[in-house]
């Protein structure tokens, strides 16, 4: 790979030699070009930045003088102005750089000024920061009229989610599908401006958060975000996507037009196909589960992908549990080298792998439960809570032997807070069926005893790919799941 050569200037006079190309057989020609004819500035005196945007922000720095077929680097410094100064790690992130590079042959260019803007709650005033273009080599700083050395940076104060405000709570960039000759879309967020735009060759490791019952991918993205602030690691080189999986209530209250695809309240995270009402008709029926397919395949295209991580909270981590054991793409990426893991947050049900359940007072003794109690539950094994009639993909992908035997193959981790416990109406919604019940009294419980199962089903070699993890101290949180250390190691590290 060549490298890529910057304008550096050792000597005196203050001249550029430009060599311009000609025949093998003509003699070299020199251009001799005086620095007074070169200057470099900024297009804008002060911007102002969403503290909700997703991207790195960069503004415009104008080249003047001959064209130069190679790129030019201008170092800069960064201040701040008042006692409303923004502040690195709480406000913002800046680029590693301290450098803008002027490309060659280019009169604008555009220059990241900051890596990333936190939506920080403390902040309630606007804050500010400056940056400041730096003489080098005798290259003209600033325009004509003196003016363009530096630009201040306005980042306003915190905007929380408005889940009533369609910009706030529907995800701000669509991801489109096509099936039966129609194009169809979900909602998502992304720290990326278009994920369809895989050129990106930063991108080493893809990260799919998703959203719980109440359908705020925003806050998981957010949350996500956060804790990849907190690992410290390298944002240039993650791609964060929260997809937005809606109900019919969002089609009718955001006035969202007939390519977006919803979903009944269960529907989408077990699977099943979305919806087509006489109130808002669809002409394709898509099971969630193959809108994923279609989302990781387009991701597989970025060239320097190595990982991708599925994480969930709740009924996201439902979703992630069985679309683990149903997906058939893994193996295809595996195939393009690129490694797929499951992280499963707090769901409040499992999918069984056979009609047993754990015997109450028992460790390990998993039986069919009594006649008494199929009576009184006799859905107990269909599925979400078992794999008896199973819906359209997972009879598609070959039913309930492929399930199980796919999930043996996938590297899944269940994480479960340790004070997710709570079955109270206060409680953020946990399953109270008396299917769910035959699985545990709450969350924690259900956890463990699913692991267990597991572990009784297929034997220790389970272990070998799956593992449970309790995280101290934290209840029914996203947030707090997503951004503990465990949870950061798994995502972030593994």
């Amino acid at each position: 790979m060549k490298r890529i050569k910057k304008i550096k200037y050792y000597i005196i006079p203050l001249v550029i030699i430009i060599f311009i190309g000609c025949d093998k057989d003509d003699a070299t020609t020199e251009t001799i070009i005086p620095f007074s004819e070169i200057s470099v500035y900024f297009t804008s005196e002060s911007v102002e930045v969403d503290r909700l945007r997703s991207e790195p922000f960069t503004v415009e720095l104008r080249y003047e003088g001959p064209k130069i077929n190679l790129p030019i680097e201008i170092p800069y410094t960064v201040s701040y102005p008042n006692e409303n100064s923004a502040i690195e790690g709480e406000d913002f992130k800046l680029s590693k750089s301290r450098s803008f590079i002027i490309d060659k042959g280019e009169a604008i260019t555009k220059v990241v000024l900051l890596q990333q803007v936190i939506n920080n709650e403390n902040a309630t005033e606007n804050r500010s920061l400056r940056f400041e273009l730096q003489t080098t080599n005798g290259i003209t700083i600033g325009n004509s009229s003196s003016e363009g050395n530096l630009i201040t940076v306005t980042i306003p104060p915190f905007k929380p989610i408005d889940p009533n405000d369609p910009e706030d709570f529907i995800g701000d960039k669509k991801f489109t599908l096509s099936e039966g000759g129609s194009t169809f879309k979900i909602p998502y967020f992304s720290n990326r401006e278009d994920i369809r735009d895989t050129s990106n060759s930063n991108i080493a490791r893809a990260i799919i958060a998703l959203h719980g019952s109440s359908h705020t991918a925003g806050n998981h993205y957010n949350n996500m975000l956060g804790a990849a602030n907190l690992e410290s690691a390298n944002l240039e080189s993650i791609l964060i996507v929260a997809p937005q999986f809606v109900g019919e209530e969002e089609i009718d209250e955001f006035s969202l037009d007939e390519e977006h695809l919803y979903w009944s309240g269960t529907g989408w995270r077990i699977g099943f196909t979305s919806l087509d009402e006489d109130s808002n008709p669809r002409e394709e029926q898509i099971s969630s589960f193959t809108v994923m397919d279609s989302l990781i395949t387009k991701l597989s295209e970025y060239p320097n992908l190595e990982k991708i991580v599925f994480t969930g909270h709740s009924a996201g981590g439902q979703f992630i549990a069985r679309y683990s054991a149903s997906t058939p793409i893994v193996e295809n990426l595996n195939s393009k080298g690129i490694d797929i893991s499951f992280v499963v947050n707090n769901p409040g049900t499992y999918t069984y792998l056979n009609n047993k359940r754990k015997v109450l007072g028992t460790e390990n003794t998993f039986a069919v439960p009594s006649a008494s109690a199929i009576e009184s539950c006799p859905e107990y094994n269909e599925y979400r809570f078992g794999l008896d009639d199973l819906p359209f993909y997972l009879r598609e992908i070959g039913g309930a032997d492929v399930y199980r035997d796919r999930l043996q193959q996938r590297k899944v981790t269940y994480l479960i807070g340790q004070n997710d416990n709570d079955t109270s109406e206060e409680a953020t919604s946990i399953n109270s069926l008396c299917e769910a019940i035959l699985q545990g009294n709450d969350r924690f419980e259900r956890a463990l005893n699913y692991f267990d199962h597991l572990q009784d089903f297929y034997g220790t070699s389970i272990l070998e790919n799956q593992k449970l993890q309790i995280v101290p101290g934290v209840g029914h949180s996203s947030q707090e799941m997503y951004q503990s250390d465990i949870g950061r190691e798994n995502t972030f590290r593994n």
